[in-house]
């Protein structure tokens, strides 16, 4: 009789709870010596930024200070100039106030030791009038004054350039203003503006080891925290920050080397741009002082941060075996959804809990696909921020220039009704309306001296100006998506009878787009107050319009417009007169 060998027993399995125990430990420890580092990271920029804000804080308030200094001391003179002219009117007919305030002395009255100005003088055009300036000048500051005072007797006002006023052992700046009655500059006011509270400012920003320092555009140092640097006045124009102000005023905080010592030493600065005069402030510091502490405590995280990794590493050797087979199993099916299959499904004959994760890998591939239609949805909403981020754009632009503001949405709108009035498809609407909203993105590479130019441009910056649709085109020309409203951006300019810009075309030649844009262009600048002109009539504008059919517009856009108007598509906000 044959023996039976007995059944042997089962294999024990390891519950996975004792797996998942060990996994739980690194995946907790882990994440807490992550999360310990980019705290660390985030205190790291937070003391970079506070920093930073100091540098920024300080520049800009010496800036402003010098900004207020400047507009105080113009208007205090301004309000000379007006007493002035209330003189004028009080003295019998053909009385000179210029000669009557040098008689009466009455300009002692405005210099007191306290104040800001050194010398005043108030004369007529011929020169004459009161004048009350320290001794022994030196012949920059009168040469300086002469200019001031021909500058304001043509009506304008007038800030100088650095001076240092011997007599007074005192930095200063000239400030003239015209003094104008009935129309007419019948003199000025100008005076010799003491800087020394802005150098007081400086040295006071300067203490230990900060330096501050006011420089020209051609890097020359005007005042200094250190008074033997500020008496050389040396040229600064190698340092980085100094060379960016020059190329462009406008407020920076970067790092940079400084050679000047024949030493190389990483700093950190700031230049705040004071405006007119074409000035900067410099705030810097060297970065090992000014990050001393940020090193020593990202040198103290990576020692304790390379311990705790080093142990994770470890025990995550030790505890992976458990898991590897069925997550490895997951991770293939994860690559084959990350490939965009979305159908997969996992089946794992394991009765523990690695069973109930695939069963949720399982529901979650079906959540992906219907996540995919959901995106779907979304590429609408997608077109929807498109629009607004063209709006937003056109915005900026419209934002360089004050007499501007609006004025892209308000083409754009107008367009969009003349195109109503044409019948356009919707296609050519939507392109109509993006080409207005963005024909003036070309202003980006114009200089804001001319864009903000109050008068008429002359003929060299208008040339300049003309440039702005042909660089609009060319900043657009790079998106694809963007191809078909170029038309109405580049030609806009054109005329009907030719002699526009950029390309001369003529007639039919001209895109519709840009026929519409430029009716709409035309009326909002007619409708809406500029430094040139004010706001007219919108009647007036109409008809002036209509006359400019067959010459500058195609007749055709311009019955559209004109349609547009009388149907009340096309309509002025009050607000608007005055907005722009």
């Amino acid at each position: 009789m044959s023996e039976v060998e007995p059944t042997p027993p089962p294999a024990r399995r390891a519950r996975l709870l004792w797996t998942l125990l060990g996994a739980m430990i690194i995946v907790g420890l882990v994440p807490l010596v992550v999360s310990h580092y980019f705290l660390i990271s985030i205190n790291r920029d937070s003391l970079e930024t506070l920093e930073k804000k100091y540098l920024t804080r300080s520049a800009v308030g010496i800036a402003t200070d010098i900004q207020n200094l400047l507009a105080n001391n113009t208007q205090q003179l301004t309000q000379i100039g007006g007493s002035v002219r209330a003189m004028k009117g009080a003295l019998p007919a053909g009385s000179d106030p210029f000669i009557y305030g040098e008689q009466r002395g009455t300009i002692t009255n405005y210099l007191t030791p306290d104040g800001d100005l050194l010398g005043l003088r108030i004369l007529n055009r011929e020169g004459k009038g009161a004048t009350a300036t320290p001794a022994h000048l030196d012949p920059s500051v009168r040469q300086e004054l002469d200019l001031a005072l021909q500058a304001a007797l043509t009506g304008q006002v007038y800030t100088g350039t650095f001076q240092f006023v011997t007599a007074a052992n005192q930095p200063a700046v000239i400030i003239a203003v015209p003094v104008i009655d009935e129309g007419a500059t019948i003199g000025t006011v100008e005076a010799i503006v003491s800087l020394r509270r802005i150098g007081d400012r400086i040295r006071e920003e300067g203490k230990g080891d900060v330096t501050a320092f006011l420089v020209d555009r051609n890097g020359r140092v005007l005042m200094h925290s250190e008074p033997s640097v500020e008496v050389q006045h040396p040229d600064f124009s190698n340092l980085k920050i100094v060379q960016e102000f020059s190329k462009a005023p406008v407020h920076l905080t970067i790092p940079y080397d400084d050679n000047r010592t024949g030493e190389r030493v990483a700093m950190l600065g700031t230049v705040a741009p004071v405006g007119h005069p074409d000035w900067g402030v410099v705030v810097q510091k060297p970065e090992r002082l000014a990050y001393a502490s940020v090193s020593k405590m990202v040198r103290a995280t990576i020692t304790w941060i390379s311990i705790a990794l080093l142990v994770a590493i470890l025990a995550a050797i030790v505890f992976s075996a458990g898991i590897a087979g069925p997550i490895r199993a997951l991770a293939q099916r994860s690559r084959e959804i990350a490939n965009g299959n979305y159908h997969q499904r996992i089946e794992l004959k394991t009765r523990n809990e690695i069973g109930e994760l695939a069963d949720n890998f399982n529901s979650m591939s079906g959540a992906i696909e219907t996540a995919i239609e959901q995106l779907k949805k979304a590429a609408h909403e997608n077109h929807l921020l498109f629009i607004n981020s063209v709006r937003m754009l056109a915005a900026a632009i419209d934002a360089k220039d004050p007499y501007t503001r609006g004025h892209s949405e308000r083409v754009a709108r107008y367009s969009v009704a003349i195109g109503k009035n044409l019948s356009l498809g919707e296609q050519e609407m939507r392109n109509l309306r993006i080409s207005a909203l963005l024909h003036d993105v070309g202003k980006i590479g114009i200089d804001d001296r001319i864009l903000r130019k109050p008068g008429a441009l002359s003929e060299d910056e208008f040339e300049v100006m003309k440039g702005h649709p042909a660089k609009g085109a060319a900043i657009m020309s790079g998106v694809a998506q963007l191809i078909d409203i170029i038309p109405g951006m580049k030609y806009h300019h054109e005329k009907w009878s030719g002699g526009g810009y950029p390309d001369g075309l003529t007639a039919e030649e001209i895109p519709m787009q840009a026929r519409i844009v430029a009716i709409a262009d035309t009326f909002d600048a007619m409708t809406t107050n500029r430094p040139y002109q004010k706001a007219m009539e919108i009647h007036y504008v109409v008809e002036k319009i209509r006359s400019f059919g067959g010459t500058r517009f195609d007749p055709r856009v311009v019955e559209a417009f004109a349609n547009a108007v009388q149907r009340g598509d096309i309509t002025i906000d009050d607000q608007v007169r005055g907005a722009a």
